[in-house]
Order: structure tokens, then sequence, then C-alpha cells
């Protein structure tokens, strides 16, 4: 038997035997990050990098099915529906055909790592550690050539639809008024046939269930009903990428909409921005709904309405982990503990600093005895060291930190800067 007969058959084995669930997971989210921090055009978007995690981890799943198959090559691995997905993506982000072509090149990367890795970590027999190197190598190679070939008409095809029609030009529209390119809201308003020059509320919808389409039509029917439930009387949709959807939407008045969260089904998430007046409020308001669903993406609550009017003072913190983690073990000592007692007195604190002077209140919201909220008061000043009065705004910044990324949330680093390890063993 040759001996790159011998490396496959010992990878199938391997990859069959040797490998959780939990392994796989973290090559992929490693594959992922890897490759879209190493194409700027990607990584600084969500949308895309989640468009990207996603086929990562579906195109993984067909080479796993075609590996374990005793019959098929692994380049015979069909391209997955989500790769194809992020290919328009890219297309309707008006990024170039050289960005696929930089993912093909960060791919190869990714893997030769993981590659070395896995060879200098894994039980690879000595004999045929070369061949293996050579035949996985190989393997991937083909694999990715015939990926690029195939995605490259994707985005091909889809960028010939974007060039054409109304959806174009709004399209195109957007994006000029996002980079700053068009400043005339009465030009932008007529060419996107919506009021930018009023009040704007910038939301953004998005999913990462496998279960739900890929699709991003089927967000605009709900982009519709929120609308309709916050009194807009107009709105504005663009798709953001295979799973999510930008939209804006002018009330009749120019308070901040409320989005009805019992309208969201399950598996979507809903951003909010801020209302924004002109065609800068209709950026900010934008900027502001992205910030929210950065946090929301992160946080460890997932609920399906997340207000950047609720987040804003963690979104600052945020762009800055290590200050973040240092207010929060500053502020909070002896609270941090993930025990029953600790829980209950960041929840009373918290109480405490939304009724300042007023326990009656605090009770009331905790509905307890205003005894027990003096009683918890003395135990928390005990834990922190501190007055809480004397330090009430630090605290509930730092209650607000702790709130949102929970346990991990002094462990805490942006997605971008993450590495999960190595695959082998």
């Amino acid at each position: 038997m040759a001996s790159a007969t011998r490396a496959e058959e010992w990878m199938r084995s391997y990859v069959a035997e040797s490998l959780s669930h939990a392994d796989i997971a973290r090559f992929v989210d490693y594959g992922a990050q890897s490759m879209g921090s190493d194409v700027p055009e990607l990584s600084t978007d969500a949308d895309v990098r989640r468009d990207l995690q996603l086929a990562v981890r579906s195109q993984f799943r067909n080479i796993l099915a075609a590996r374990q198959s005793d019959n098929a090559a692994l380049w015979d691995a069909p391209v997955a529906a989500e790769a194809h997905s992020l290919a328009r993506t890219i297309a309707r982000r008006g990024l170039e055909l050289r960005v696929l072509s930089h993912l093909y090149h960060a791919g190869h990367r990714a893997v030769w790592r993981f590659v070395a890795d896995f060879v200098s970590n894994a039980a690879v027999p000595e004999d045929f550690k070369v061949e293996l190197v050579v035949m996985m190598w190989k393997q991937t190679s083909e694999i990715m050539n015939s990926m690029l070939e195939e995605l490259a008409a994707t985005y091909t095809c889809e960028r010939e639809r974007l060039l054409s029609g109304t959806f174009s030009m709004r399209v195109n529209t957007v994006r000029e008024i996002l980079d700053g390119a068009l400043n005339n809201a009465e030009v932008a308003s007529v060419q996107l046939s919506y009021p930018v020059h009023r009040v704007n509320t910038a939301l953004v919808l998005w999913t990462t269930d496998h279960a739900i389409s890929i699709d991003s039509r089927i967000f605009e029917p709900l982009a519709s009903r929120l609308a309709r439930s916050a009194s807009a009387t107009e709105i504005l949709c663009i798709p953001s990428g295979a799973r999510g959807l930008w939209v804006w939407m002018v009330a009749g008045h120019d308070e901040e909409p409320t989005i009805d969260s019992a309208l969201v089904p399950p598996g979507v998430r809903v951003a909010v921005g801020r209302p924004g007046q002109g065609i800068d409020g209709f950026r900010r308001a934008h900027r502001e709904a992205l910030a929210a669903q950065e946090i929301a993406m992160r946080a460890q609550q997932r609920i399906p309405v997340t207000s950047y009017r609720d987040i804003e003072l963690v979104s600052m913190l945020v762009s800055r982990p290590d200050a973040m983690n240092t207010l929060i073990e500053r502020e909070l000592p002896g609270l941090l503990v993930d025990d029953e007692l600790s829980a209950r007195l960041r929840k009373t604190l918290r109480a405490v600093l939304s009724c300042p002077g007023n326990l009656e209140a605090a009770a009331s919201q905790l509905a307890v005895h205003k005894n027990t909220v003096r009683y918890r008061i003395q135990q928390i000043e005990e834990r922190i060291g501190q007055r809480i009065t004397s330090r009430s705004l630090h605290l509930k910044l730092a209650l607000d930190c702790f709130d949102t990324f929970g346990a991990n949330a002094t462990t805490y680093v942006p997605s971008e800067q993450k590495d999960p390890g190595t695959l082998a063993k």
C-alpha cells in the first residue's frame, strides 16, 4: 500500500475516532477568525464575519462527510450553501472579487498553521509524517481551488444583478451615504424614495440559526411588522448579508420608538440605534445599531431586542477591554463570585443605585422589607470596601459591564483577538 494511501487511511481513522465535537468547533472558530482578521475588508464587519463563520463551519462539515466516506475524495465535497451566501454578501458590500481571492490565501495560511501544529502535536506515525503533510496540503489546495472558481461565478452573478435596476440604486446610495460620499439629504431622499432628511431610527436584524432559511428577504416582512408596531410611517430595508437586514424607519414622532420584542420570532435578534436627524443622523443611528449588535452578539443573555440607549456606556468601555476589566475588578471586589448570595447582592446594589436615597423604592423593586435592603447594603459595602454613595456612577458602570458579559467580563477579549488554539491533541 502506498504511503499516501496509508496517510489517507490514518487521517480518516483519526477524524472518526479521535476528534470530539469541541475539537472541531475550536478549529472551525479559529479558521474563521484567522481568515477574517487576515482580510482587512472583513475584519470590522459583523455581518460578513458571521457569514464567514457559518460558511467555514458548513464547508468543514461537508469535508468531514466526504472524508468519512471510503469512496469519496476530499475535493469531491460540495461547496456549502453558506459559502455561496458569503460570496453574495461580499458582492452586496461592493467589495471587489479580489476579496474572495484574499480569503482563499488566508484559508491556505490558516490550514498550513493547523497542519504544522497537527503534525507536531498529534500522534502521527513517524514513517509517514511527510506524506501526511503533502496529502493534506494537496487535497486542501484542490478543494479551495474548486471552491474559488465556483464562488467567483456566484459573486459575478450577484454583482450583475446588483448593477441593474432600482435595487442597485438603493444599495449604492446607502453605501455612498454611509461612506460619507453623499451628504445631500434631498438628493438621497429622491434616490431612495425615503425621507432621509427627517428623524431616522436604525435597526439591524440578524440570525445565526441554521434552521432559518439563508435568505435575507424573510426579514423584510418582520421589519415591516416592527415598524408598524412602532408607529413608523416610512421604512427602508437593505440586505446586509445572507442572514441579516439593515433597516431605517421614520416614526410619526421624533422620540425613540419602542420595538416590541414579542414580535421577534425565536432565533432572530434585533439591535436598535437612537433616532438621528437628517443624513448625519441616518449614519449615526446606523453606527449605533451596529454597536448594539456587536454587544448583543457577545453578551451572556440572548435577548431578542438590544437598544443602543441601554448599552451605550458599555459599548464605549468595551473598546478598551483592559480598562473595562480594571473598572469591574476595582469597583466590585467581593461581588464577582458566581454564587447565589453575590448575585442577590448585585441585584440589590442595582436597585439601590436606580433609586438613590430612597430605600423604600428599592425595597419595593426587590419585593423585600426596607430593613432587608439596609442589611444587604451593609454587606455590600463591607465587600467592596467603600460607601455606595461615594462611587455610585462607577459602581453602576461596573455593574452594567458585568451584567452584560457575566462571569467572563473580567477576561473579556474582543472576538477578533481570540485564538481558540489548535485542533490537534
